[in-house]
């Protein structure tokens, strides 16, 4: 048990670490010690820092994989449950600001499979806009195009949200209005 809380704790460690430093800033002695452990404490839980940022990915993706389970729920068009599902992700990178760190990561450290996990589209989503895609006859550039928008949309009321928590439900509710109005 304690074991698995260590491990816990410098993957947790370790997104603060990438949200205060970046990737080219990570110091596992820093996580280290975040945690209270010794510096070769890593090593025992994960091969290698890739192995770790790895462990983050997952962790994060396993921690949305559950909230969408608990509270997401399909609506009547394609459109409304992508509107949805959208603002659901943006109330749950603002409530984990270490969590919004490892999905944005955009600089170099990272191993190519893991940036394309850390920046996929969950599987709901994908299903979703399969879907939307198939309704609205979309070409696969037409379909990729309003990903992008939708994409750009969260990850901008993301920054605009976090950084104005009273904001926070009038901007969900603004950001479903422009997403519908998105993806007419």
């Amino acid at each position: 048990m304690a074991e698995n809380n260590t491990r816990e704790r410098l993957i947790l460690a370790g997104m603060e670490e990438i949200r205060a430093h970046g990737m080219q800033g990570f110091s596992l002695r820093r996580v280290s010690a975040a945690c209270g452990v010794s510096c070769a404490a890593p090593y025992k839980h994960f091969e290698d820092k890739q192995a770790l940022f790895g462990e983050m990915i997952a962790y994060v993706n396993e921690k949305w994989r559950e909230r969408i389970k608990k509270s997401f729920r399909l609506e009547n068009t394609a459109e409304a449950s992508i509107a949805s599902l959208a603002a659901e992700y943006v109330a749950f990178l603002c409530e984990n600001p270490d969590f919004k760190a490892i999905l944005m990561i955009k600089e170099t450290g990272l191993d190519s499979p893991l940036a394309v996990q850390a920046a996929g589209l969950s599987v709901p989503a994908k299903r979703l806009f399969t879907l939307y895609g198939r309704k609205k006859g979309l070409s696969r550039q037409e379909l990729r195009n309003r990903i992008f928008i939708v994409r750009s949309l969260i990850y901008g009321s993301t920054i605009v949200l976090g950084a104005d928590p009273e904001m926070h439900e009038d901007g969900l509710s603004l950001l479903k209005n422009a997403l519908l109005d998105a993806l007419k």
